[in-house]
């Protein structure tokens, strides 16, 4: 193992024990969000309407599911991203990469509690607390590769502004559903659709801005 000056940078194998272990929990936890999708018992006779009553009663546990699936899938994808041309590991990219991992595993959490209270104003909160922290993270780890210079692949700058404005796109979203529920109710649950947005936000400001002009 080599130790870089000031025990900052070690070169080993720990960078590809790190991505196997991201990989890891990322799979684990996209799978528990999974388990609150469960039938009521309704019994072996039910008939019709018992069955389609259960089915509506797991519709909202599906939806949650959808959604944090959609969002833990984001992580997975711009952690990917970021760490994709990383050729050495950092004490600081370890640290932020663990922090994000432990918001991951929980995730399960959140995601129950707004699939079985949404109108909770607490339930929304933090879920976007969560969410709010986990993006962050993101954004840090990012930071920090670039700074220290971890990564050995020049950076497109297209790609890059894209990331940034969607990033920060989702953190704003995460950042107003906290206090919808308590200005909304349930209702404030509906602030997450904002996420089919801002997660092509980057996409759509560089498409507005290769657009041609109007000839006049």
């Amino acid at each position: 193992m080599t130790v870089g000056e000031g025990d900052e940078t070690v070169e080993d194998n720990s960078l590809g024990r790190l991505l196997a272990l991201s990989d890891g929990v990322f799979a684990i936890a996209m799978t528990l969000l999974a388990l609150d999708l469960r039938l009521p018992d309704i019994g072996d006779d039910a008939g019709a309407e018992e069955v389609t009553a259960a089915v509506g009663a797991v519709l909202p546990h599906l939806l949650t599911f959808l959604l944090s699936f959609y969002v833990v899938g984001n992580y997975w994808r711009a952690h990917h991203r970021i760490m994709r041309s990383v050729t050495r590991t950092h004490w600081r990219v370890t640290r932020e990469t663990l922090a994000l991992l432990c918001l991951v595993a929980a995730m399960p959490f959140p995601s129950s509690l707004l699939s079985e209270h949404a109108g909770a104003p607490i339930s929304l909160a933090v879920y976007g607390v969560v969410n709010v922290v986990a993006n962050g993270l993101l954004l840090l780890l990012r930071h920090d590769v670039r700074v220290f210079g971890l990564a050995d692949e020049p950076v497109d700058p297209a790609a890059q502004q894209r990331s940034t404005i969607e990033m920060w796109g989702n953190l704003v979203v995460f950042v107003l559903v906290i206090p919808a529920g308590y200005l909304f109710g349930g209702w404030g649950a509906l602030v997450l659709v904002l996420l089919a947005v801002s997660g092509r936000l980057g996409a759509i400001v560089q498409w507005f801005r290769r657009a041609p002009s109007p000839v006049s």
